[in-house]
Parts: structure tokens; C-alpha cells; sequence
């Protein structure tokens, strides 16, 4: 069945990453910096103190915008950076050559040395900036109508200051029509920078806006397969097969739980299930597929409500040796992932709690590979009692978009799809999920 893909236009603020240390005056921070994980202390809840001083910082990056110099410096090196939204990580590119010029100019605004500037920043978490709303970011080519926003958690109201440095009250799910820079947390693996002999930016005005940066080939799974309108000529032979295993062919999301003004949500599949017989109710991390996955296979990326296409979920050597320990299955779960790719972070008590209501309401939240010819995906059993949660906590949890349940047996019926996603026992999505061979 071919399913029509709705662009869910993602409406998101532009962001404009924040400042953390001393002031390099020569390094460049355009390119990835070294910093690999970005953490803080489980315990730490955002203080007064970082609230005011994300407040002063986002207000003279606003003020900082009346300026043009400073402006067309940042449009320049947010065009440069290589990711997909242009991000730069806030504290680095302050500290470098290339942000000296917004960092003078938010010295003249604020008064006292650079280092008193530099303080306000440290008191604050490792933050990003980018301007995150696709339309503001391929059509900005630096005029001087910029709005600044800034946040700390995803549950606070937005802070928005114009080049006056007035206060503007935004609405959370509208991108305004001005052009938006965004201050938020860091979210992005700033380690991990698209390669520029596979990238291209696109939409940019022919060089005089920031863009957006692509892949030069679909950035999707590698084991879709070809069909017969790509045989390419030559060889004539049959289209490559596509590996054994369990896959992904569409999704539909009802809620992502990313604020629009946070830029594309990071979408991941996660097999969950125990690793060792004497843990059988242990949901371990078994396998990941999203944008950033460690298998190529694995690798796709869904930005809106909607997806379509071939994405491994699960390879048939890791089904075979999961199937030869364990009978009851394993969940396959759905999530908005706001830190390190394919690491999740997580509350377990209320993940087993929306599993276990599932449960209950449906007699299964998990999926049962049966080997054969052909092998037969059906409900299964299984029901994690605990989960995993590796590393220090970032900012926030990883957000649980929900489970996949055999549709039949949550009482839908969606032609084409397999299964639905139930956020608890709230509809949250449906799937395709089939076991190729």
C-alpha cells in the first residue's frame, strides 16, 4: 500500500548556542569540538541564578543583532557549521576566532571586560544555538528584524527579546514570522559533523542564507530495496535482496513531544528486551535505528508525523540468538531522543508503568519472532519490569512516544499498517512492522 506523506511543517525557533569557558582568540570552533558527551548532575534542577543568566545572555545576543557586522558574522559561520540545522555549540564559538565579533559586541552592550561576560556564561549549562525554523533559516539573509528565544527545559515558558532588547511573547507551537534565533540546551553530537564530500546545502539563496545542509543521497536505510526502476542498465541482473531481518515501512506519529522551537525532532526505534535468562524481566537496550544509528542498516531519519520507506530494526542473526534464549518476546518502542544518539535516558518506573497499563488493556506490548518459512511476527508476552539507564543523566529525559502493539489486538484496524503505537494506553501512531527473509 502506498501511504501519502502530510509534510508536518516542523515550526521551529532558530537558536543561538551559548558560551561556556575562557577566550580562545585563535580557536575556531565552525568545525566538531572535542567535547563528546555533554552532562550534568543528575540532582541539578535549573536555579534562579542560571534562569537570570540565560535571560541576560539571550538578551544581548538579541541586542548584539542591531548591529551588522555581528550579524552577517553569524549568518556566515551558522552557514558554515557542518550540521544539518547549522548548529553551533554556544560556549566554544564565543570563545573562538570566529565568534569574536558577536562576543565584542555583547561586551559593548554589557560594559566591564570580556571575562565578566564569560562568567555569566559558565553559570550556565553547555548550550547551542541555530536558527531552527526551515523557512526563517533558508530565507534570512541577515537583516536586522531577528528575534532571539532561550530555554532551559522543554516545560518552561519561551523567553523572546527583539533587537531592542523588549520582550516578546511568543506562542510555544507558532513560529513567528520574524526570523528566530534559539538558545537552548545542547542536543546535538557536535563530534559527529556531516561529511562535506556527502553534503550539500540547499535552499539558500544562493549563498546569501544560512540553508539547510543534506545529505547528496536520501538519507535512509541502505537495505531498501532497488525494485525494477533503478536497474541501472548493464548487468541486467535481479535487484539486490534485501538482508533477513525485522524492518520498519512506515510510521505515523500523532505527538513527537519536541517543541517546535527545539528544531527536528531526533526520532529512534529501540528493541528492548533481557539480555541474560537469569534477568528475563530486564529490558535491556538491544538494538537502535534512527539518524545516528551505530548500523548502517539501521540508519533512517523521520522529521515529521509521517514516514515511509525500509529500515532494519532488527537483523536475523540477533533475532536467532535472542529466539534461542528467550520465548516471550520483546518490545519494540518508539522515541523522541533529545541527548546522545542511541543512549537513552530514562525513567524506568514510569516506562514500566505505561507498559504495564498497555498490558493490561491489550494482553500484549511486545512482539514474538517465530522462525519458518516464512517467519511469523505475532504478539508476544513479554513485559519489562526494569530498564536500563546508562551514564549520568543529561538535561532531560529522553521523551517515550510509546510501544508497538499488534493493532488486532488494541482493537484498530488501519489497512496497510501492522501495528499501532499506544503511549500507554493512548494511541500515539501506527506502524508496518514485517519480518523480510
Amino acid at each position: 500500500m502506498k501511504h501519502t506523506t502530510h509534510g508536518e511543517g516542523v515550526l521551529v525557533l532558530a537558536l543561538l548556542a551559548c558560551l561556556s569557558a575562557c577566550v580562545d582568540s585563535v580557536g575556531s570552533t565552525i568545525g566538531p569540538t572535542a567535547s563528546r558527551d555533554v552532562r550534568i548532575d543528575p540532582a541539578t534542577a535549573p536555579s534562579s541564578a542560571e534562569h537570570a543568566a540565560l535571560t541576560k545572555i539571550a538578551r544581548l545576543v538579541a541586542v548584539a543583532m542591531d548591529n551588522e557586522p555581528a550579524r552577517q558574522h553569524l549568518k556566515r559561520d551558522l552557514r558554515a557549521a557542518p550540521f544539518r540545522e547549522h548548529k553551533l555549540e554556544l560556549g566554544s564559538y564565543l570563545q573562538s576566532r570566529d565568534g569574536r565579533t558577536l562576543l565584542d559586541r555583547m561586551v559593548a552592550l554589557n560594559g566591564g571586560a570580556a571575562g565578566d561576560l564569560l562568567e555569566t556564561v559558565t553559570a550556565i549549562r553547555p548550550l547551542e544555538l541555530y536558527m531552527p525554523v526551515a523557512r526563517h533559516r533558508e530565507s534570512w539573509t541577515g537583516s536586522a528584524d531577528v528575534l532571539v528565544v532561550s530555554q532551559l527545559n522543554e516545560s518552561e515558558p519561551i523567553v523572546a527579546f527583539d533587537k531592542k532588547g523588549g520582550e516578546v511573547t511568543l506562542d510555544r507551537n507558532i513560529a513567528p514570522a520574524q526570523p528566530t534565533l534559539s538558545i537552548v540546551p545542547v542536543e546535538t553530537r557536535f563530534d559527529q559533523p556531516m561529511a562535506a564530500s556527502a553534503s550539500k546545502n540547499v535552499r539558500d539563496q544562493n549563498g546569501n542564507a544560512i540553508g539547510t545542509l543534506e545529505p547528496m543521497a536520501l538519507k535512509a536505510s541502505r537495505s531498501v530495496v532497488c525494485g525494477a526502476e533503478c536497474d541501472g542498465g548493464g548487468g541486467g541482473g535481479p535487484p539486490p535482496s534485501v538482508p533477513p531481518g525485522l524492518y520498519l515501512e512506515f510510521s505515523r506519529l500523532l505527538d513527537m513531544k519536541e517543541p517546535r522551537f527545539r528544531g527536528d525532532p531526533e526520532i529512534e526505534v529501540h528493541i528492548q528486551g533481557p539480555n541474560s535468562p537469569a534477568a528475563p524481566t530486564y529490558g535491556e537496550d538491544l538494538s537502535c535505528s534512527g539518524e545516528h544509528a551505530y548500523d548502517y542498516r539501521k540508519v533512517f531519519d523521520q522529521n515529521t508525523g509521517f514516514w515511509e520507506g525500509r529500515v532494519m530494526l532488527y537483523s536475523q542473526e540477533e533475532a536467532i540468538a535472542f529466539i534461542n534464549k528467550f520465548s516471550q518476546g520483546f518490545h519494540v518502542l518508539f522515541w523522541e531522543d533529545d541527548n546522545t544518539s542511541c543512549i537513552l535516558k530514562l525513567d524506568s518506573n514510569a516506562l514500566v508503568q505505561l507498559l504495564n497499563s498497555a498490558a493490561t488493556a491489550f494482553s500484549t506490548v511486545a512482539i514474538k519472532l517465530i522462525p519458518g518459512a516464512p517467519w511469523k511476527l505475532v504478539a508476544g508476552a513479554f513485559v519489562a519490569a526494569l530498564f536500563s539507564n546508562p551514564g549520568q543523566w543529561l538535561l532531560t529525559n529522553d521523551d517515550f512516544l510509546g510501544a508497538a502493539v499488534e493493532q488486532g489486538s488494541a482493537g484498530y484496524s488501519y489497512p496497510g499498517n501492522t501495528h499501532v503505537i499506544m503511549d500507554g494506553t493512548t494511541l500515539n501512531g501506527r506502524a508496518t512492522i514485517v519480518y523480510r527473509q
